[in-house]
Formats: C-alpha cells, sequence, structure tokens
C-alpha cells in the first residue's frame, strides 16, 4: 500500500418535509421513510440524492454526518 491518502466520499442521510428519515427502497423502488433516525441509510453519492428528489414528491433535505 502507497502512503497516499484517499479521500473517501462525505456521507449523509435524507429527510423529507415530514421529518422522516430515508431508510431503503422495497418491493421494487417504492421509498421507505421512518421518524427513527437510527433506521436512517447514509448515502455517500449526491447523484443518489438526485434520484431521490426525483421519486419523491415531497421536499427533501441532505444532513452531512462525517
Amino acid at each position: 500500500m502507497t502512503g497516499r491518502n484517499v479521500e473517501r466520499p462525505r456521507s449523509f442521510i435524507v429527510m423529507n418535509s415530514r421529518l422522516e428519515y430515508f431508510c431503503g427502497l422495497i418491493h421494487g423502488g417504492q421509498l421507505v421513510w421512518s421518524g427513527d433516525y437510527s433506521r436512517a441509510k447514509p448515502l455517500d453519492d449526491e447523484a443518489k440524492f438526485a434520484t431521490l428528489q426525483s421519486l419523491c414528491n415531497d421536499e427533501l433535505a441532505m444532513d452531512y454526518i462525517n
């Protein structure tokens, strides 16, 4: 291994306008939301956030966790 520092993408969680956290997808693409922060699914690519925005009728917010 070389001495290079590999920068990892920053992780974030997604919240909808009802203050629910994105937990994942089920049944071929149905969005799952929960009010429980511990169930939030961390994402690491802002393109995924853009995809969620296109699939959801609610306003979404992104909150970086690292």
